[in-house]
């Protein structure tokens, strides 16, 4: 079951209410996958934690799981949707970049299609990718 502090997160009520005309590719107990409305590229789509937390920098050692789960998620949905071969990014995007104040996962297939400007988004020093943010979240909750 979702939790969310808020009515007005569109992320949580999706993930509560499960609506199906946001596209849901996938769903299970902890995540919900749809298709990105607005792609920049052939395959986008969001996984979306049914747990509400508002961004990457209020994960803590609990969430490390969630995490996992949901590159297991996209791994998976990307194989299915697309076979072994295609590249992808899997992360996420800054706050200042996201329009809803709810953690959720980028799943993209290369080349990307959008503009020049928006794909900057994706690039390496703005783009968090799924493996280093686990990596962040290990290191600070263990000191390693």
């Amino acid at each position: 079951m979702a939790t969310s502090p808020k009515n007005s997160c569109i992320y949580c009520s999706l993930a509560l209410e499960g609506d199906r005309t946001a596209g849901v590719m996938y769903e299970d107990e902890r995540v919900v996958a749809i298709k990105e409305p607005n792609p920049a590229a052939e395959h986008h789509f969001v996984i979306i934690p049914r747990k509400h937390v508002p961004s990457y920098n209020d994960l803590t050692e609990d969430d490390i799981s969630l995490l996992e789960h949901m590159k297991a998620v996209g791994n998976n949905l990307i194989l299915n949707q697309v076979g072994p071969q295609q590249d992808t990014l899997l992360g996420f995007l800054p706050k200042a970049l996201s329009s809803v104040a709810h953690l959720n996962m980028q799943c993209v297939t290369l080349p990307l299609t959008c503009g020049w400007v928006r794909s900057l988004a994706y690039k390496p020093l703005v783009f968090f990718t799924i493996d280093d943010l686990i990596g962040e979240v290990k290191e600070s909750c263990y000191n390693l």
